[in-house]
C-alpha cells in the first residue's frame, strides 16, 4: 500500500502529472500549437493540463498517444505481479464482491 495520498493532495499529483507532461512536451521540442494539432486537444486544454493538472481522460490518451507515450497510460492501473497470496486469489475474479 502506498501512503504517497499521506504525503501529497490530489490536486499536488494531478499538477505534477501536468508538469511531467509539459517538460516531455519541450523535450521533444513541441510547442502547445503543435502538440494540439498533433493530438486533436485544444491548446488551452494542453495550457491548462500543464499548469493545473485538469484534463479529461479522452484528452489525456490522445496527448500521450500524441508524445508517444501512451503505453504508460495503458499500464495505470494494470498490475504486474500480485504483491500478496490475497491478490493472486483474486487475481482470477471476475467481480469485485464474495
Amino acid at each position: 500500500m502506498s501512503f504517497m495520498h499521506l504525503l501529497y493532495s490530489p490536486a499536488e499529483i494531478a499538477r505534477n502529472v501536468g508538469e511531467n507532461a509539459k517538460t516531455l512536451r519541450l523535450s521533444k521540442n513541441l510547442s502547445r500549437k503543435t502538440l494540439a494539432e498533433k493530438s486533436g486537444v485544444s491548446e488551452s486544454t494542453i495550457k491548462r493540463f500543464e499548469t493545473t493538472g485538469v484534463v479529461t481522460l479522452e484528452a489525456l490518451i490522445l496527448m500521450a498517444t500524441a508524445l508517444d507515450e501512451l503505453t504508460c497510460v495503458t499500464r495505470l492501473f494494470k498490475t504486474e505481479h500480485p504483491n500478496s497470496i490475497e491478490e493472486l486469489k483474486n487475481a482470477k475474479r471476475k467481480r469485485g464482491m464474495r
